[in-house]
Order: structure tokens, then C-alpha cells, then sequence
């Protein structure tokens, strides 16, 4: 349309100017000179008439993986009698997405944009920068220029459950059960018999001692303990990468957001290490703000210069008597990772090691 209506005027002006040429007419000529001033002047407003731009957004600084939101962003620009007319188009890095919002203004060229923003994948994303369309009222002559500014969304993991997870201890945890935290459940190792008492289960009568007594006895088991836990996370940049971004190292970040919110409800203590981020001894006063651990999780990033292999004697050494170590590595290392960690289970350390 717009070339149609400028293909239009310069049609009109030459004709005029032509036929003032030839006929000496002075209106022509006049006529002429003032869609050729219109012209002109049109060109040198979008060209020139700009002066320096500012940038506002309205959006949260934060959200949740998944999470859409309804946000704006809005340009002024000081441009020459008023004339210049601004459209603005927001743009995102790839862990969000931008969806613009139909408006009710009668013209797109009011220098606000509203959109829908949605938050894909967990770290620091950008919004910006904003490109602008400027044009004259007439929508002659139109120019694309690109504004700098930038601001930062960070994007929290949504805590994923693990499904192989459990909450009970193991290995030589299990020989220092004064200082375990807790209990939970009946237990599957077999202690000894007792007994029958008014509330037992019948599936754990033990026949055999019942006859040779004569009386009802009950199997006995060994109350499970809740270890204290150490989450090692592998950070060297092995994981598969698509793009710009890492699938399954973002899917272990979820994963351990859920086990790290949801260990004070088991009464567990959590040790977050990892390959090149200092170690991080969870607290109950880290659990009064869950969004400051979650912001912890999104910031991490698979960049260390070694495998949290090299640390494991280290972690051995310092958690393995009372902790219990789990490994979170890349599935297509699961294999290497679980041949070395079977020479410490078979010394009775509780080492996992999940992918």
C-alpha cells in the first residue's frame, strides 16, 4: 500500500510539473512544488527527525519455567513537530517467548507494544533488543532502526519429581543410626521376631517361631534411616547440547529443585556440591525463602574445567561415613560414572548414581 500511494504522488507531481512545463501554467507549477515539499518533507522527517529514544518494559523480573505473563514495552522518542509516527517490536533470547497482543488503538504506530511473554527454559534470559519502525503520518517512507536496550528475566526451574528417588539412607550410613535425622516406615531388613502385640500386621506373623512357642510371634525389622544427603552435580559441559542449550542438564537442575524443597518435609539435610560452584550446606533458614534456592539452581550452568569424578575420593572422604552421595550425570556417561562408584558400594559407602 504504502508504495502504491507514494508511486501515486510522484505520478501527480511529474504529471503536473510536466504539464506546467508545457502549458507555462504557474498553478501547476505551484501544485507541483507542493507534493514535491510533501514528498520531501516526509523523507526528511522519517530520515532525520528522530531524536534519542527511551525504553520502559513492564514485566517481571522473574518467572517460572512454563509461567506466561501479559507484558508491555513502550518507546518515547522526541521526534520533530510531532509528526513521527513509532511502531515497536520486542525481542527475546530463545528461553522466551514473545506473543504479540492484538490492541485497541486504531493505529500500531503508537510506540507501545503489548505482548504475551513465557518463560520456556530455567537461567538468565534477555529481553531486547527493540526494534522500531518510524514512519511519517502519510505512511510514505518507513525506517527500520534497532534500540540496545536490554533487561533480564531470570527463569526458575519447575521442580520435577525423580522417580527412582528415595528418601532412606544406606550403606555405612546406616551403622551410625544415633545421628541419623529420622525415621521412616517399617524397614525391609529382617531383625528379628517378637512377640504378637494388638495392632500388628498379619502379614508379618513369622509361622514358624509361632508354632515352636506356641504363642503368636511377629517378624521384626530394622527401622529405616533418613542420611543425611550430598547432591553432586556433574558440571563439565558433557551433557547433550542443543543449540545453545542443554536438555538433560536442565532436566537435572528440576529434579534436584524438587528433592531440595521437598527434603525438610522428610527431615533430610542436604549438601548441594557440584564441579565448579563452592559447596552449599542447606539450612532451614535457606528454606524461609524456596525462590532463593530456586534461584541458586538457575544460575548453574554446565561449565567447569573437570568431572565431579576427580572430587569423588574428596567427597568420599569427607561425607561418605555418614552421607549419602548422589551422582547426577549425563545418561550417556551413566555407565562410566556407575563402574567407578561400584568399587566404593562394595566397601559399604552409599554412592547412587542417577542419569
Amino acid at each position: 500500500m504504502r508504495e502504491y500511494k507514494l508511486t501515486a504522488l510522484m505520478a501527480a507531481t511529474s504529471f503536473l510539473l510536466c504539464s506546467g512545463l508545457m502549458t507555462n501554467n504557474r498553478q501547476m507549477y505551484w501544485m507541483a512544488s507542493v507534493l514535491g515539499a510533501l514528498m520531501g518533507g516526509a523523507y526528511l522527517l522519517v530520515r532525520r527527525g528522530a531524536q534519542p529514544t527511551t525504553v520502559q518494559r513492564h514485566c517481571p523480573t522473574e518467572l517460572m519455567e512454563g509461567e506466561t505473563v501479559d507484558a508491555q514495552v513502550a518507546v518515547a522518542t522526541r521526534a520533530r513537530w510531532g509528526l513521527l509516527w513509532v511502531k515497536a517490536e520486542e525481542t527475546a533470547s530463545a528461553g522466551l517467548a514473545v506473543e504479540p497482543l492484538p490492541t485497541e488503538q486504531d493505529s500500531p504506530f503508537a510506540g507501545v507494544m503489548h505482548y504475551r511473554l513465557t518463560a520456556l527454559r530455567r537461567g538468565a534470559q534477555r529481553l531486547g533488543p527493540v526494534y522500531l519502525t518510524l514512519s511519517d503520518p502519510f505512511g510514505l517512507f518507513m525506517r527500520q532502526e534497532r534500540v540496545d536496550d536490554t533487561a533480564e528475566v531470570l527463569v526458575l526451574p519447575r521442580p520435577v519429581v525423580l522417580p527412582r528417588w528415595s528418601w532412606e539412607g544406606g550403606g555405612r550410613g546406616r551403622l551410625i543410626a544415633s545421628t541419623m535425622h529420622g525415621r521412616r516406615g517399617e524397614g525391609t531388613d529382617w531383625h528379628g521376631v517378637r512377640p504378637y502385640t494388638p495392632g500388628d500386621p498379619l502379614r508379618r506373623i513369622h509361622w514358624r517361631a509361632t508354632a515352636r512357642h506356641g504363642s503368636w510371634h511377629v517378624k521384626e525389622f530394622e527401622v529405616s534411616q533418613l542420611a543425611p544427603t550430598v547432591l553432586a552435580l556433574e558440571q563439565a559441559p558433557t551433557w547433550r547440547a542443543d543449540g545453545e542449550a542443554y536438555p538433560d542438564f536442565d532436566q537435572a537442575i528440576r529434579h534436584l529443585a524438587w528433592i531440595i524443597l521437598e527434603a525438610p518435609r522428610q527431615g533430610v539435610s542436604v549438601i548441594l556440591v557440584g564441579s565448579s560452584m563452592p559447596e552449599v550446606r542447606l539450612t532451614p533458614e535457606h528454606y524461609t525463602d524456596p525462590r532463593g534456592l530456586l534461584r541458586l539452581l538457575a544460575r548453574i550452568q554446565p561449565d567447569a574445567d573437570h568431572s565431579i569424578l576427580d572430587d569423588l575420593p574428596r567427597l568420599i572422604q569427607q561425607y561418605g561415613e555418614r552421607y549419602r552421595i548422589a551422582l547426577f550425570v549425563p545418561p550417556q556417561e551413566y555407565a562410566a560414572f556407575h563402574t567407578r562408584v561400584q568399587g566404593y558400594q562394595a566397601q559399604g559407602y552409599a554412592v547412587e548414581v542417577y542419569a
